[in-house]
């Protein structure tokens, strides 16, 4: 969630350098949103591998619940990567 609100604090404060005609602050406020958006989508990532590890260790396995709970991971990655 914390990437999510400094994506969102990088493009208020990218509109504002706009509005006011502060270049800096545009720049600063893109490079926020960028950063943010960039950990959020790898982590993301992360989690859709590990997730689709447990599910294949579970499928291989039989341990259905090693199953599910990758599934999930794999679910939380993609509402991740979603934005």
């Amino acid at each position: 969630m914390t990437d999510r609100i400094d994506e969102l604090q990088g493009q208020i404060k990218k509109g504002i350098g706009s509005l006011t005609g502060n270049e800096e602050m545009q720049r600063e406020g893109e490079a926020q949103e960028q950063a943010a958006k960039l950990k959020r989508e790898a982590e993301g990532a992360v989690d859709q591998g590990v997730g689709k590890a447990q599910e294949t260790i579970g499928e291989a396995t039989d341990d259905t619940q090693t199953e599910l709970e990758g599934k999930v991971r794999q679910a939380e990655g993609d509402i991740k990567r979603s934005g």
